[in-house]
């Protein structure tokens, strides 16, 4: 049959990128009966909608970018997540019949020896180790060009994204959290392998409530010396870890820890599930090593009085300073947190999700000054496709399979909260379904700056870039976007976009909420918003003025009683 102009390119293209093979596209060409007058995009949308391929491919493509779609066999289905070594991808392992997490050293970095230890210590770490709360590594490689690994697909959000979006979370889930996780560091540990970087974005928790650790990137291995001291080389050997969770001893000889280490920045983990804040809030990385070594963290029943006396005493025992005050061993740890670990569903939309980690690796690629590079087509070049806009092709059709990328609504993530909130990580993006003016009468009264903001817009954005509606100063805890606040037609609702800076509506975190007239919206800092309706204002003035008027009214009235019966008295 006879294929349009546009059409036939974009199928070129896909034969090239060996996603199809030349009898492949034939065939799909005749049962799909591609239209005289398609073009490249209705091709596409075609195809995508078959689940021949999926938006992302389909996307590519049609930028012209048909290379790296397909690696060692590996066909590329679509972005999991980003990191500093580059991206994480969903593939189709041609050998296995299964679908893998691929996960691909960008070409920027190719060549930084540090990167490529830390990704064979990766590797080293997640093929010896077999369970069900570790995400497994099956294979890494190099074609020359590209370095990857091959790992388990496991559709979960992180730790730190549902803090950050959800707020701190009810004490029975995060200590079953912990239950997961002491059992995946005790067989951890058991092969001689200590984590050294066990924080809030290395746990993933599915909708079953599965937490898994993942990323043993700074991993000390005991018959691993060679990349050890690689790394020490390249990074010092006094200070491998992430400084709002790294034990006392680890921020001082990180060569000689052992398992009680990794117990301690579980500690902090929890900390932070517990209470959305890290145990040390400081400014800069010294003063947080020198808080973790000398201080003392606030008690978390102190911030959350609701949690048992025992929970509280439990993390305060994880982070001792010193590691003989500690649990001694993972084991233990599971002995003593089991009693209180109840497993609890949790709610997110993964397709979302990942929607949102895109959007906010582009945007810190469009703030670090990246040019894109439009001679570099292999998806390995995640600087140049990082910041290009997406095609809206992915918005017009359905998604590859749902099945695949499941969106199943299930019941809320156990946080803490005043209200039910059903809020997906995506929601805060999208243009509200209300399309009308926003309604007369509102304002935010700032507090600090003592002055006024009317609210003219339907959506309303908050914020310390200057682009946002309502500017505030990075130093009060907000982010360059924090949070809009939108108007339905018949009220105002908060939507949390910050997903490292919690939002607060009358002192509980909120990601997405209604607001009502005298809801007070602070960050963490000494500035709140107060929404103000001079409607309901003027309504509480008449109220409070007509309880004054009766009241004088009825002393008026009590007053002359008296004065009557005492008259009456005399006489």
């Amino acid at each position: 049959m006879q294929v349009p102009v546009a059409a036939q390119n974009f199928l070129e293209l896909l034969e090239k990128s060996e996603l199809l093979t030349a009898v492949q596209i034939r065939k799909v060409q005749d049962r799909f009966k591609i239209p005289v007058t398609a073009t490249a995009r209705e091709t596409a949308k075609l195809l995508v909608r078959a689940h021949v391929l999926t938006p992302f491919q389909a996307e590519r493509l049609l930028e012209g970018r048909y290379r790296g779609l397909v690696i060692d066999g590996y066909r590329i289905r679509e972005v999991l997540g980003f990191g500093g070594m580059g991206c994480v991808f969903i593939a189709e392992d041609p050998t296995e019949d299964r679908k893998v997490a691929f996960k691909i050293l960008s070409s920027d970095h190719a060549l930084d020896a540090g990167l490529l230890t830390r990704m064979k210590l990766e590797a080293i770490a997640g093929m010896r180790l077999d369970h069900p709360n570790i995400v497994r590594t099956w294979r890494m490689a190099t074609t020359g060009a590209v370095h990857y690994l091959v790992m388990e697909l496991f559709r979960g959000i992180s730790l730190h994204e549902l803090v950050a979006l959800h707020g701190a979370l009810k004490w029975p889930m995060v200590c079953d959290m912990a239950l997961q996780v002491a059992e995946a560091l005790k067989a951890a540990h058991a092969h001689g392998i200590i984590h050294r970087d066990i924080k809030p974005a290395n746990l993933l928790i599915d909708q079953e409530g599965v937490t898994r650790i993942l990323d043993f990137g700074l991993a000390l291995i005991k018959d691993a010396p060679e990349e050890e001291f690689s790394l020490s080389m390249l990074f010092g050997h006094d200070c491998l870890g992430t400084p709002d969770y790294i034990a006392p001893e680890q921020s001082l000889d990180s060569r000689h820890v052992d398992g009680r280490a990794d117990i301690y920045s579980l500690g902090a983990t929890l900390y932070v599930a517990l209470t959305s804040h890290v145990p040390f809030p400081e400014k800069t990385n010294k003063a947080k090593l020198d808080a973790h070594r000398t201080k003392m963290p606030r008690n978390v029943c102190q911030l959350r009085p609701e949690i048992p006396p025992e929970v509280g005493a439990l993390i305060a025992k994880m982070m001792e300073k010193d590691p003989a005050n500690r649990y001694q061993s993972a084991d233990e740890l599971a002995h003593a947190v089991k009693p209180f670990a109840q497993r609890k569903t949790i709610q997110f939309d993964f397709r979302e999700l990942v929607t949102l980690r895109a959007k906010q690796a582009r945007a810190k690629a469009e703030l670090s000054g990246r040019k894109s590079t439009p001679q570099r087509s292999s998806i390995t070049s995640a600087s140049g496709w990082l910041i290009e806009g997406n095609h809206p092709i992915a918005e017009a059709t359905d998604s590859f399979s749902r099945s695949e990328t499941p969106a199943i609504r299930q019941p809320e993530p156990d946080r803490i909260r005043s209200e039910p909130v059903r809020a997906t990580t995506a929601t805060a993006t999208r243009p509200p379904a209300y399309k009308g003016p926003a309604p007369a009468g509102w304002r935010l009264q700032i507090s600090g700056a003592e002055r006024t903001v009317p609210l003219v817009k339907a959506r309303t954005s908050i914020g310390s870039s200057h682009g946002a509606d309502v500017l505030l100063l990075r130093e009060e805890g907000v982010d360059s976007l924090q949070c809009w606040l939108e108007y339905d037609g018949q009220q105002w609702k908060l939507h949390q976009e910050s997903k490292t800076k919690p939002t607060y509506v009358d002192g509980n975190v909120e990601a997405r909420c209604t607001l009502r007239h005298g809801s007070r919206i602070t960050f963490g800092g000494k500035t709140s918003l107060k929404l103000i309706s001079l409607t309901q204002a003027a309504i509480n003035r008449k109220r409070v003025i007509a309880f004054i008027t009766g009241l004088i009214a009825l002393l008026t009235v009590t007053g002359l009683g008296w004065w009557i019966l005492s008259l009456a008295g005399m006489l």
